[in-house]
């Protein structure tokens, strides 16, 4: 009988013991919640981006890419130097053969905060190639001037032909940013994030 006596007596003590455990992490709870504060990062403010991956005319429209942010974003680096966004293409446009200029429309769409991916919304960037037509009018001129010198006056118009009729092959240049090229986009809307 009296070693349950003793248990008893062993359950009713260790129950307020667990009681206070509990409330103190009950109360420590809000502490780490006010360490969290929310700022709101205001519309046109601007992220240096360091692309990881290219964008192109050719990309389809929703080919994500990827980059790295060269600055703090907001007060207190809300938002760190080196965190990752991911971006997409919106609208894309190859450069048709002798004619027309490739485009290519993106941006910004998630940036990392603390380990977890916030959406964002920035203002496109659109890039337009030179047209094809300019690079037509130089691969003339090429071809005189090699025509020129192989074979004078008749030479030149011959070569001038070849010149216009090669550069009418290749499509005309393409649009966009390349891998490591540093892009400066622009908030679009506010950005809120929680800092710890």
């Amino acid at each position: 009988m009296k070693p349950i006596k003793d248990i008893s007596t062993m359950k009713t003590k260790s129950i307020p013991c667990l009681l206070a455990v509990a409330l103190l992490a009950l109360a420590s709870l809000p502490a780490v919640r006010a360490e969290e504060k929310k700022i709101t990062i205001p519309a046109g403010a601007s992220l240096l981006v360091k692309l990881d991956t290219a964008v192109s005319s050719s990309d389809k429209p929703g080919t994500k890419f990827s980059g790295v942010l060269q600055g703090d974003l907001g007060t207190n680096g809300a938002v760190k130097t080196g965190s990752a966004v991911i971006g997409e293409v919106t609208e894309a446009k190859k450069a048709k053969r002798v004619r027309g200029k490739a485009e290519v429309t993106f941006a910004l769409t998630q940036v990392n905060v603390n380990g977890e991916l916030v959406p964002i919304t920035t203002e496109p960037i659109q890039d337009i190639a030179a047209s094809s037509t300019k690079k037509t009018a130089k691969g003339a001129a090429k071809g005189a001037a090699i025509g020129a010198v192989a074979d004078g006056g008749d030479g030149a118009k011959k070569g001038a032909a070849i010149g216009a009729g090669a550069s009418a092959v290749k499509k005309g240049e393409s649009a966009g940013a390349a891998a490591g090229e540093v892009v400066e986009f622009k908030l679009a809307a506010p950005l809120t994030v929680t800092v710890k």
